[in-house]
């Protein structure tokens, strides 16, 4: 009698579920397409991350910018982030790049390959301190004059194994700016906020630009890359 009254139950079940849908009672919200595509695919998800969704949900405060900067091909192919690096398993897709209003500060979110490690499944210390520089770099060559800057020194603390093969979250902000003088702040995070590594960069302006030329006129463009509302 009760496994009876048990399938009569399940029966009628499956029928509403059948007869609803059918009528349109439930709505089923249609899972997002996945791409073929692996640059797409890591693009969607850093479009997709907290971090980012912060960012582009505050349009007041932040906004995108370009992360690869260099004016010219040549340029990017010999560069170590937008040529030597910008590879699959290792930066599969351009980093996205938010800048504050205040253009002091950056937030930067990006995937890192597996192959850019050096104990294993571990991103190589090396490769942090190099993406420590290229970073701080923004505030720097944002806020000094004539927006040229060069590396003068680099401290990197690390504070936890970094896990390859995941996205990462990098905040850094101008923390001292005086003459040709910037002092930045940076931190890497992964994806639930947790500090894997600190820094502390100086940068100095040269007095001589012969060796950097002026780049105001580029970061104009720069700044204008992506709309926004500053």
């Amino acid at each position: 009698m009760l496994a009876t009254w048990a399938g009569c139950c399940m029966l009628f079940g499956a029928s509403l579920v059948y007869v609803g849908a059918n009528q349109g009672w439930f709505k089923v919200k249609p899972k997002a397409p996945v791409s073929d595509n692996p640059e797409e695919a890591l693009a969607t998800q850093l479009m997709e991350s907290k971090a980012a969704r912060e960012c582009l949900d505050n349009p007041d405060d932040w906004k995108r910018v370009p992360f690869f900067w260099l004016a010219s091909e040549k340029l990017r192919q010999a560069s170590l982030f937008p040529g030597t690096f910008h590879t699959p398993n290792r930066l599969g897709v351009e980093p996205l790049c938010f800048i504050n209003r205040d253009r002091k500060r950056f937030v930067i979110i990006l995937h890192i390959g597996k192959y850019l490690c050096g104990h294993e499944g571990i991103v190589h210390g090396g490769v942090q301190a190099a993406l420590f520089d290229e970073i701080t770099a923004k505030p720097a060559f944002w806020n000094s004059p004539l927006n040229v800057a060069l590396t003068a020194s680099l401290k990197v603390n690390y504070r936890k194994p970094a896990i390859a093969d995941q996205l990462f979250v990098v905040r850094t902000q101008l923390k001292e700016m005086d003459g040709r003088k910037a002092v930045v702040t940076a931190q890497l995070e992964d994806n639930k906020g947790n500090v894997l590594s600190d820094a502390e960069a100086l940068y100095i302006t040269p007095k001589d630009n012969s060796l950097v030329p002026d780049q105001s006129a580029f970061f104009s463009k720069m700044d204008t890359a992506y709309p926004g509302r500053f």
